[in-house]
């Protein structure tokens, strides 16, 4: 796996959140996730994007549970497409 093959990992179901962050956003900030070499600095920034996008699915309509919902599937999706690229050694560091 390539870091352009875990974004679209990452991305993948995520119609919702592309449409209302926009898909130049959402990639670039998964793109930057998938290129952090460190476990814990990655997941931080996994977080923040997390917040955000909870926070962006409430101003562009839902409730907060699903938002949370659709937020926190996106965020599982980051967080394995992280872990297999790096557990498979395939991102320069």
């Amino acid at each position: 796996m390539n870091i352009e093959e875990a974004v679209t990992a990452a991305t993948a179901e995520s119609g919702e959140l592309l449409s209302c962050l926009g898909q130049p956003v959402v990639a670039y900030h998964v793109t930057a996730i998938m290129r952090e070499p460190d476990r814990g600095h990655a997941r931080r920034m996994q977080l923040a994007l997390l917040r955000r996008s909870i926070e962006a699915l409430v101003d562009d309509g839902l409730d907060d549970g699903e938002a949370e919902h659709c937020a926190c599937e996106f965020d599982g999706r980051v967080g394995l497409a992280w872990d297999l690229l790096h557990l498979a050694g395939d991102t320069p560091h």
